[in-house]
């Protein structure tokens, strides 16, 4: 037997075509929203453009930071407006023009070109940190770096620049300089030169300072061939210490020198002199920092014209030695001192206790010299084999010696 089918009135079924209708309406509104629905959108990195930067200059001043600014942005609008908004109108800014002095500025980023149908809900940063430093200009020496090596077993004696460079910069970028620097590549050369060098700035670490002006940045260089060789320092004083005061010794550090020069004229050259060091009224050691003049032609390299000098300055002492025998020296060819009347002497030293200390009697020779006498009868001085200055008397000052 069939079932009955229930039969659907037309009315009915209309109202169910429009639900169906209104349930697909609501759900795309629900998924595509309509035109007055406000939604978010993020735009990011944005550069931030500073403005004034020009003024800075005008007033002597000058950002201590050399970076580029980001901004990160979110906007509310409608669906219509924000796909309205063209990103090539927009831009933050932040305005320079306010600032006057060295310092440190929280200064606002504005952003222009959104249109008013666009609500800014977020930025970051909403301000920038801004460091001004003063402008500085300094004028400073170029040191010259060498590599390579020249031809002929020849060095580069002299490298040297024939002017100075101005740099202008940042207060603190100029306190960082450690050096100006060019370096020159001599391999092969075999001759003195001229070169036009770059030139570039440096701190203590070695790292280059990239933010600063150099004028000129090239400069003229003279680069002078020749032999080396290390030479020895003579040192001298002047004056005279403190009442009871002797100076006991004068050391240089280093005590030679790397010099220099072509090789007729280096070959010449045994020592390199010095001023005396002045001890007048002086009553301790003391140490002096002393730059050493070069012989004409010649250059001292690797600061070798920098020396220490110190002169040891101290109470003397006195301590006397008696010797036992005195000596005869320079008899004539066949002959022979047939008597001497003195044996026996006394030695009184005075100086450095240090020097007076190391000595004991038999490193001291009595003697008298009989250079160029005949035979005969002679009264001649007692003399020793120490420096005079060491030797404040010898008793007896004289002895007889009688030459067959």
């Amino acid at each position: 037997m069939a079932a009955n089918k229930k039969k659907i009135s037309l009315r009915e079924r209309l109202f169910r075509i429009l639900a169906s209708v209104g349930i697909a309406i609501t759900l795309w509104f629900m998924v595509n929203g309509n035109a007055d629905m406000l939604i978010t959108q993020d735009f990011n990195s944005i550069p931030i453009t500073l403005n004034k930067v020009e003024s800075l200059t005008e007033k002597n001043l000058v950002l201590a930071d050399d970076k580029n600014y980001y901004l990160n942005l979110q906007v509310k609008g409608t669906d219509k407006n924000l796909r309205n908004v063209n990103m090539k109108e927009v831009t933050a800014e932040v305005d320079l023009s306010d600032i006057e002095a060295k310092g440190t500025y929280d200064l606002d980023v504005e952003v222009k070109g959104l249109a008013n149908s666009v609500i800014i809900s977020s930025m970051n940063p909403t301000s920038l940190s801004i460091e001004v430093d003063n402008i500085i200009k300094e004028n400073l020496d170029v040191v010259i770096l060498l590599e390579g090596k020249p031809a002929n077993d020849l060095s580069v004696i002299s490298a040297e620049s024939l002017e100075q460079v101005e740099v202008e910069g940042p207060e603190a970028s100029i306190a960082r300089i450690d050096k100006i620097t060019a370096t020159a590549d001599v391999s092969g050369l075999e001759s003195d030169t001229t070169r036009h060098l770059e030139v570039a700035a440096y701190d203590a670490t070695g790292d280059p300072i990239t933010d600063l002006e150099i004028l000129p940045n090239v400069v003229k260089t003279e680069i002078v061939l020749g032999k080396t060789k290390s030479i020895g320092i003579i040192p001298s004083t002047t004056g005279s210490p403190a009442n009871g005061y002797i100076v006991t010794g004068v050391q240089v550090e280093p005590s030679k020198v790397l010099v220099g020069a072509n090789e007729a004229l280096l070959n010449s050259i045994e020592t390199i002199p010095m001023d005396p060091i002045d001890v007048s009224g002086q009553s301790k050691t003391f140490t002096k920092d002393i730059n050493l003049t070069p012989p004409v032609g010649c250059y001292f390299l690797d600061d070798g014209g920098k020396v220490k000098v110190t002169v040891s300055i101290e109470s003397p002492v006195e301590k006397s030695f008696t010797i036992d025998k005195v000596n005869t020296k320079n008899l004539g060819t066949g002959l022979v001192a047939a008597k001497v009347k003195d044996a026996r002497v006394v030695v009184k030293l005075e100086g450095a206790s240090s020097i007076l200390n190391s000595l004991n009697a038999s490193q001291i020779e009595a003697f008298v010299d009989c250079a160029n006498l005949p035979p005969g009868e002679y009264e001649l001085p007692i003399q020793t084999n120490l420096s005079q200055s060491l030797v404040k008397s010898i008793t007896p000052a004289k002895t007889t010696v009688i030459i067959e």
